[in-house]
């Protein structure tokens, strides 16, 4: 790895120091410093581990600040998990389960007592005892009146927990028990172990009223949702759905390679989720048995747990790892290294975002995820999404040949659509009052909206091919309307035309007005950009680029044009005198999109490479890359208060990207030993390393 050869330099810097030659270069060994943290912290972002990377760009801040550390440390704490409260307990935890509301969490031991935990506090609320051997297995009933908990040797023991009594003993296995579940109603209790069998028990009586078989030892156990149905997971590499009132098998899940070591059902019962040692995680129709979908290569898996909306994957491995997958396509979401022997167990809070993880090693450790997901994707368009604009903080507009949308994001969780429009929208700009929306169709018209109701308050014709930019003046007095190749300028207050700007001799295909409003910039297929005086309607500048032009933007700040297109860089122009102050992303394949946030301190762009790029200005340094989604990037936004940046795809999807831990960053090598503490993590300063408690 390249911070290892780093660091051995960093080490031979220390050694010729101490050795008293000359005098200390304090400078270059804090750079040198830095460059090694930042180079951990970017191998910890590439495998996921946002926590260690968090850390790593802050200490490397501590040393140098840059914009690259500071959009590391941003990103990282977007994505981390946070260690809420971590414990250590002589022997193995075997066995979680959270409570239905998700405020206790009982733990199962190899010491044969059962623990129970104020999920917020971390302080421990009762003990339990009375196993006479380790317990491998926990679970709460739905009304959370009831715990069971089982293990060595076979027998099971339900609990009145808040009382702190035990309730009932069952016996019926033979030999250890691995999973317990109860029924939907918290009337039957199922479980299953080392003797190949699957047991249904009545909670009241304890009596046995149903049995199972499998070929091999029985590992988890789940009731679907409607309770007549029971999945069970087995060494024999199968999963198995019985019908509880018939008796009978009714679907036998193969595929898997190696024991299947978790099972569920989605919380609508359609679906059942299979987990494996042969890094494998299936998918299938619940009602049919057939397989619907494989994620490969999802980990060395000891343990997992799935919330009901199979969306979050949480699994734990023989390698100590815990691992958060995205349930829906496979990515890994996070990667933690907590434990220092194999994951013995772990559970997911009703919550979606708690988790917890107990290991071989005794730690047991409750996560959270972040309240507010750094990457959200959003789908609704049936083809891909030409034109974005925000018309609120939290407000998008996305446009496509199949209309436009609009998208309510006060709770980016649960992001809200509705249709604005069933007219092809091909390029969108919004009025600086946030009052108005423009829209450019194919039917050579643009139209401007009420931004409240949708409601069409004027229809502009005459131009030529598709309309594929629009643009308001900051005043808000005039739109401009692209076309091919004219520009129009009409008054947004009564429609008519004041200006004909002429002179492309192709379809222009973007426009920007500056910050005063006296200047337009526009770019289009004859690969030259122009500028034009506003007030005179009359060319100022033209800039030959030598490709098509797809993008132009002012910054804020100062009077400075970016322009960016097909098989051309990012260019940064003085707009004063056509100047070319500097060029960005050289070797570039193609630039469809540019956007400035509201500050002037970054700039996106995006095209065919699939990813958005992010550079810090007027620096012009790249700060790091966006990935998730597929195909070219058609479009970006930033919101008005620069909070969110949104990318568009040829994949039919709109991704909303956190922006504002990377806009507004903690001073550099603040707070440092309160971010190791979040994260579960100590740094040794003589190893250089750093690593979980």
């Amino acid at each position: 790895m390249r911070w290892w050869c780093l660091a051995l330099l960093l080490a031979s810097c220390s050694a010729h120091r101490s050795s008293g030659a000359g005098a200390p270069d304090t400078a270059k060994e804090r750079d040198l410093r830095a460059r090694i943290l930042e180079a951990k912290g970017e191998a910890a972002t590439e495998s996921r581990q946002w926590g260690v990377a968090a850390a790593s760009f802050a200490l490397a801040r501590a040393s140098r600040d840059s914009l690259a550390a500071q959009w590391g440390q941003g990103r990282a704490v977007d994505h981390a998990s946070t260690l809420r409260w971590s414990k250590r307990i002589q022997g193995s935890v075997l066995a979680l389960a959270f409570t239905p509301d998700g405020r206790v969490l009982a733990s199962g031991h190899y010491d044969s007592v059962v623990r129970l935990w104020d999920v917020e506090r971390g302080e421990l609320l009762a003990e339990l005892p009375g196993h006479t051997a380790e317990v491998h297995a926990v679970a709460f009933s739905p009304d959370g009146r009831w715990l069971a908990s089982a293990g060595r040797p076979g027998e099971i023991r339900v609990w009145d927990w808040r009382q702190g009594r035990q309730h009932a003993v069952i016996q019926g296995h033979s030999d250890v028990v691995l999973g317990l579940a109860f029924s939907p109603d918290g009337r039957r209790l199922a479980s299953g172990g080392l003797d190949k069998a699957v047991r249904v028990w009545d909670v009241e009586t304890g009596a046995e009223q149903l049995r199972f078989e499998h070929d091999d030892n029985v590992i988890a156990v789940a009731f679907s949702p409607d309770g007549g149905r029971l999945l069970s997971t087995s060494a024999d590499r199968s999963a198995r759905v019985w019908d509880l009132a018939s008796r009978k098998e009714v679907h036998r899940l193969v595929g898997h390679e190696e024991k299947v070591e978790a099972g569920a059902f989605s919380s609508d019962g359609q679906r059942i989720m299979t987990a494996a040692g042969d890094r494998a995680v299936r998918f299938w129709d619940a009602r049919s048995g057939q397989l619907v979908d494989v994620l490969r290569d999802s980990g060395n898996v000891s343990v997992a747990a799935i919330d009901g909306g199979f969306q979050l994957l949480v699994q734990g491995g023989w390698d100590g790892r815990v691992r958060l997958l995205d349930a829906r396509g496979g990515a890994l979401l996070e990667r933690l290294d907590a434990h220092h022997a194999a994951v013995m167990s772990v559970a997911l809070s009703p919550d979606g975002r708690t988790f917890a993880s107990g290991g071989m090693d005794g730690v047991l450790d409750v996560w959270r995820r972040p309240e507010v997901p750094a990457e959200v994707l959003l789908r609704g368009h049936s083809v891909w999404v030409e034109a974005l604009a925000f018309s609120q903080d939290r407000e998008l507009l996305s446009g496509g040949e199949d209309g436009w949308r609009r998208w309510r994001l006060a709770d980016v969780n649960a992001p809200a659509s509705e249709p604005g429009g069933t007219e092809a929208a091909v390029s969108l700009a919004v009025s600086p009052d946030r009052e108005r929306i423009a829209v450019g169709t194919l039917k050579g018209k643009a139209l401007v909206l009420d931004a409240r109701s949708g409601r069409v308050l004027l229809e502009l014709p005459g131009a030529k091919g598709f309309v594929r930019a629009v643009a308001f003046s900051p005043d808000g007095a005039l739109v401009a309307v692209a076309g091919d190749p004219d520009i129009q300028l009409w008054s947004v207050s009564d429609g008519r035309p004041v200006g004909l700007l002429q002179g492309h001799t192709g379809k222009v295909w973007t426009l920007a007005f500056d910050g005063s409003g006296r200047r337009l910039a526009s770019g289009g297929a004859d690969k030259t950009v122009r500028t034009w005086d506003v007030e005179r309607r009359q060319p100022l500048l033209r800039l030959d680029m030598g490709e098509p032009v797809r993008a132009v933007a002012f910054t804020p700040s100062q009077p400075h044009l970016v322009t960016a297109g097909m098989r051309q860089p990012i260019r940064v122009w003085d707009v004063e005198e056509g100047r070319l102050l500097k060029t960005l992303d050289e070797g570039t394949a193609g630039v469809l999109a540019l956007a400035v946030s509201p500050d002037g301190r970054f700039l996106a762009s995006s095209g065919v490479e699939q990813v958005v790029k992010v550079w810090g200005l007027p620096s012009g340094e790249q700060l790091g890359t966006l990935t998730g989604q597929q195909g070219f990037l058609s479009g970006l936004a930033f919101s008005p208060d620069g909070a969110l940046l949104v990318s568009a795809a040829s994949d039919r999807t709109l991704q909303l990207t956190r922006f504002q831990s990377i806009a507004h960053p903690p001073p550099a090598g603040a707070g440092v030993e309160d971010l190791l503490r979040r994260y579960g993590l100590v740094w040794d300063e003589a190893r250089f390393l750093l690593q979980y408690r």
